[in-house]
């Protein structure tokens, strides 16, 4: 699992340097071709398939919510988990995101993201929200953030 560790904190490390230049080849080298992205719960529930799709649907999430506010941050809330399917391996972690935009209170969400790995690429990655933990942020949303969007497609 050391192995799986590695690449899934790699991806992330990855992800936090192209939220930051928005260089998003950079990722195309930790999904397979025919990856697959999947939101489940939420208002953003959907399904991308194919790498191509998952990073172009990643990156309309990350620049019309997260790019938009003045401060993201993301803790890690859990110790990853693993497990094995027949596709590959699985790890699993917990994390809370949150955002401060303008002078609106900073807000966030928990979630979930599991990826399964096999011959050292992503070729399924899954974030799992809580239709009754993202009510407090859907309300800010409407709230506060009606020119923010995150949706994925």
């Amino acid at each position: 699992m050391i192995e799986l560790t590695k690449i899934f904190m790699a991806y992330a490390e990855a992800f936090e340097q192209t939220y930051i230049d928005d260089d998003w080849t950079r990722l195309q080298s930790y999904f397979a071709e025919d990856a697959t992205y999947e939101v489940r719960g939420g208002p953003l529930a959907c399904k991308l398939e194919g790498r191509d799709a998952i990073l172009k649907g990643l990156k309309r999430s990350v620049d019309t919510l997260d790019r938009r506010c003045d401060d993201r941050k993301i803790d890690v809330t859990s110790a990853p988990e693993f497990s094995s399917v027949d596709e590959g391996d699985q790890l699993s972690i917990d994390w809370y995101v949150s955002y401060q935009y303008k002078d609106a209170p900073r807000a966030g969400f928990p979630g979930r993201s599991v990826a399964t790995v096999a011959d050292g690429v992503i070729i399924a990655l899954r974030d799992e929200y809580s239709d009754e933990k993202m009510k407090p942020f859907i309300d800010w949303m409407a709230q506060y953030g009606n020119d923010l969007d995150g949706a994925y497609v």
